[in-house]
């Protein structure tokens, strides 16, 4: 039986003390000799492997003396058939990582930023977090992917990595925004960019919420010349989070038209 040609997202790799590892893909070598951080009991890790892990073979080799079980985790290349505008990867992590963003295995700078990486970590003394890792603005393409470098400072995993395409009821023909509202909780920088234009950069204020740690909305207007097919927000800074993002033109809660009274 031929294999189907995968999408290689991560390996999970079962050891213990510090091994080295290689890993390559039908022959071609993608990581080469990196040391994992010491376990100092038998513990899982889960590796997310480079953009260029495309192929049918998978292949892992190791130093580590004592026993170490590994297994890939990828998707069918055919489940990428279709092209999308990329907003944001909902990645789940524990401890403290350094990641990188591709889309079809070209580099590219996450949430806006002059780096090619960015630093994350769990927040408020959690165990794992959950964070979003923006796209730039007009990302089409077919295959996201997310890497991993490990290093001392940066040696958490990334538990689960999900990416998130822009809903269509932010690109539906020319429209003139006039309003958006944003629910958040803690420290957050907001950008919102109109076919790639950014038109709302602002730090978003710190309101009194009745209960700590929940979320509060902020309502506020667009500049005037506000008009476009394709709408995108992104956080460009700040540990808060965005947890909705909408418009006069794409709520979906229509309020209804008051009936007259009798």
């Amino acid at each position: 039986m031929i294999r189907k040609r995968q999408v290689y997202h991560s390996i999970i790799i079962e050891y213990i003390d510090t091994p080295v590892i290689s890993v390559s893909i039908d022959g071609s070598s993608v990581i080469s000799s990196l040391t994992l951080p010491e376990n100092t009991v038998r513990k899982t890790r889960i590796l997310a492997l480079p953009e260029t892990a495309i192929g049918f073979v998978p292949q892992f080799t190791s130093t580590n003396t004592t026993d170490i079980r590994y297994q890939f985790a990828g998707t069918p290349e055919e489940q990428y058939k279709d092209q999308q505008l990329f907003q944001y990867y909902e990645v789940s992590l524990k401890g403290s990582v350094r990641l990188n963003l591709f889309l079809d295995q070209v580099a590219i700078k996450p949430n806006a930023s002059i780096k090619n990486y960015v630093d994350l970590s769990v927040r408020e003394n959690r165990i794992q977090d959950t964070r979003k890792i923006f796209f730039p603005a007009l990302s089409y393409g077919y295959i996201p992917h997310l890497s991993q470098t490990l290093s001392n400072t940066n040696s958490g995993q990334v538990i689960s990595a999900r990416p998130v395409a822009l809903p269509t009821r932010f690109n539906k023909g020319i429209r003139r925004h006039s309003e958006y509202q944003v629910t958040y909780r803690d420290e957050v920088q907001l950008a919102v960019f109109l076919d790639g234009r950014k038109v709302v950069d602002r730090n978003l204020p710190d309101q009194q919420i009745p209960q700590d740690g929940g979320f509060s909305t902020f309502k506020d207007y667009f500049p005037s010349d506000s008009n476009g097919t394709v709408l995108q927000y992104m956080q460009t800074s700040g540990d808060g989070e965005i947890a909705l993002f909408e418009t006069d033109q794409t709520l979906l809660d229509v309020e209804q038209p008051q009936q007259p009274m009798n």
